[in-house]
């Protein structure tokens, strides 16, 4: 469902300091959907409370709507860049309960079950090495971001680690799951920009 919007007027200078995204691609457009309707359902999304983003409080001791906030701004630029610029790989809209589902932090990150795996089982390795010199290129990271080295200074692809956990979940999730609205695959690069971390925080 494509979400209905309208800009917030407290947040104009946040965007400025924490957005990627420059003020003028928003001026004069609708970015979110701030009646308490869609809020409620945002919130429900990520399983939270209006207080998640609504940080600051009035001299009444209530919720600041209009105060920005990191969580505020990381909203409308995932409302920006994920909701309106990509769709599903059938085609659909994209909403914060498809990624979601409930939980604010959704990506993997646990290792306590987490299984040794290598791409080499599927996968040749010239492939897997310009595979990886693509994600290189693409979060602006070394093969230590993902990797562990043994006690002889070699890497141990196949031992399991934080990063390869959530770059596996955001290939089978993202790369595979979704276009960008001119009908092109999503990639690495689509999103972080050289960046590992690119949310506006």
């Amino acid at each position: 469902m494509l979400l209905k919007s309208i800009v917030w007027r407290g947040l104009v200078g946040a965007i400025l300091f924490v957005s990627a995204v420059p003020l003028a691609a928003h001026e004069g457009q609708h970015v979110l959907d701030t009646s308490e309707d869609n809020m409620k359902l945002i919130a429900k999304s990520l399983g939270v409370q209006c207080t998640h983003c609504h940080v600051e409080k009035t001299e009444a001791g209530k919720p600041d709507f209009e105060a920005p906030s990191k969580e505020k701004a990381t909203a409308i630029f995932m409302q920006v860049h994920f909701v309106d610029s990509l769709r599903t790989a059938k085609g659909e809209s994209l909403t914060c309960e498809g990624c979601h589902q409930g939980a604010s932090r959704f990506l993997p990150r646990d290792l306590e079950n987490a299984k040794p795996s290598t791409l080499s089982e599927h996968m040749p390795r010239p492939d897997i090495f310009k595979m990886m010199k693509q994600f290189e290129l693409d979060l602006g990271v070394t093969c230590d971001f993902c990797h562990i080295r043994n006690e002889e200074g070699r890497l141990t692809p196949e031992q399991p680690t934080k990063h390869k956990l959530m770059a596996k979940y955001m290939i089978d999730h993202y790369a595979a799951g979704l276009q960008t609205l001119d009908g092109k695959p999503v990639t690495c690069n689509t999103c972080h920009h050289g960046k590992a971390e690119f949310l506006p925080r």
